[in-house]
């Protein structure tokens, strides 16, 4: 059985640490803008932030910077995924969801067209996670979990695909701004009238879109209803590490999230920033938490 390199991508907001502990790899999207002086700018998305730190990212968009993203490109494909592929390993790649992202299509597409051909005794799979954020990076991690305990690479597969709409996610943004300017949220223009105040409630639904399925009257109110809707959902937390994610959120906001998220009785809780690309789609100060809970069913209209 060849040995399996893991994969995920720009989306996973996986820290250096735990890439490394758990040994796995990312493929890297890009970000471009233009800044106060109309200068276009364009950089990896890195979850290693070496270019600006996450402040100095959600500062862009605090001064009026739209900063739009792209999927991952093939040269980007080449230079991670080659190395492997020559050294007679194969490929879990646990990819955006497809509804949010087309990197998961092409690298399927390269695979079969390209590497498949140049590497016949390698094989590379991709899993669509239908989410993204650290739901997306639980999967990854979990994926490692089952690697390390010498499950095939097809059945890692089949886990995570079984499994996929389990991790769920819930999250609300601060500014409706910037989710009207990319709309990426199914249903947001539910939100997007002159009721001041209103902070919608946003899932990853069953096809892998983010849907706001709920509204909440002030920024208070959503931050909790966020831990209700854990606490409805969740399965067994005490056997679990939950994730919260934020994109330079107030600390008295924070504060307020994982206490009420630790009152559930998780084995942990884990904070950590929200990545550059679902960042730059929802806007400063967005919270999301990640969990694994029941099977996400409800669809967006």
């Amino acid at each position: 059985m060849n040995k399996i390199a893991l994969f995920g991508d720009s989306t996973c907001d996986l820290t250096p640490k735990m890439r490394k502990e758990r040994d796995i790899d990312y493929v890297r999207m890009l970000v471009n803008w233009k800044d106060k002086d109309k200068k276009d700018h364009e950089i990896y998305a890195s979850l290693d932030w070496e270019v600006l730190s996450p402040k100095q990212y959600y500062d862009l968009m605090r001064e009026g910077s739209v900063i739009y993203t792209s999927q991952v490109t093939e040269q980007e494909f080449d230079e991670k995924f080659v190395p492997h592929l020559k050294k007679g390993e194969d490929i879990l790649y646990i990819a955006c969801s497809s509804a949010l992202s087309a990197s998961g299509s092409l690298a399927v597409r390269l695979a079969k067209d390209k590497y498949s051909k140049d590497y016949p005794n390698s094989r590379i799979l991709v899993v669509d996670s239908l989410c993204s954020c650290m739901g997306q990076g639980s999967m990854i991690l979990r994926a490692a979990d089952l690697r390390d305990e010498g499950k095939s690479i097809d059945e890692i597969a089949a886990e995570i695909e079984k499994t996929r709409l389990c991790y769920n996610q819930i999250a609300t943004v601060e500014d409706l701004s910037t989710l009207a300017k990319h709309g990426r949220v199914k249903a947001a223009k539910a939100f997007f009238g002159n009721i001041f105040g209103v902070k919608p409630l946003i899932i990853s639904d069953g096809k892998g879109n983010n849907y706001a399925v709920e509204k909440a009257k002030g920024r208070r109110n959503a931050l909790i209803r966020m831990a209700e809707i854990v606490k409805e959902r969740v399965i067994k937390p005490e056997n679990q590490i939950c994730y919260v994610s934020h994109a330079d959120a107030k600390p008295e906001d924070v504060e307020l999230v994982v206490s009420k998220i630790k009152e559930i009785g998780f084995k942990d809780v884990v904070v950590g920033d929200l990545g550059p690309i679902i960042s730059a789609s929802c806007g400063p100060a967005t919270f999301g938490v990640y969990y694994f809970g029941k099977e996400e069913t409800r669809v967006g209209e």
